[in-house]
């Protein structure tokens, strides 16, 4: 995630939005059995930003027990989620948004895939049970 101050954002004139629809059809599915997988991702996330993915075989009780695990960080305190931060590039991290009115709070985990690089802010993550994120 990155967040630019508004004169950063002058600087970029890259920056596209969605393109707009008269009618939301519903979030995009991308089926990864399907050949042309790649250009259906590709048209989603430059027309909608995001999309489903289906058939991507990764099994239903890894995503259980990973979701289960994102939601008990979450809830851990304040003062927990900070020792596991700030990201560099790894960790958690928090900010304010919304400089324009909608002002709100987010906060995020950056995690690495490789199992051959563990940072010690992921180890902190992992150590209450390291076993439900292989």
């Amino acid at each position: 995630m990155v967040v630019l101050s508004q004169p950063a954002l002058n600087q970029f004139f890259l920056l596209k939005t969605c393109k707009p629809t008269p009618l939301f059809a519903g979030i995009p599915v991308v089926d990864l059995t399907d050949p042309d997988a790649k250009t259906h991702i590709v048209n989603a996330c430059r027309d909608f930003g995001f999309f489903k993915l289906v058939n991507h075989g990764v099994p239903l009780q890894f995503m259980a027990n990973l979701e289960n695990e994102t939601l008990g960080f979450f809830k851990k305190p304040q003062s927990v989620k900070d020792r596991a931060g700030p990201p560099d590039p790894f960790g958690y991290g928090s900010k304010r948004i919304g400089p324009n009115g909608d002002v709100g709070w987010v906060e995020y985990l950056l995690l690495n895939t490789n199992p051959d690089v563990i940072s010690p802010k992921s180890q902190f993550i992992f150590r209450e049970g390291p076993q439900n994120f292989r």
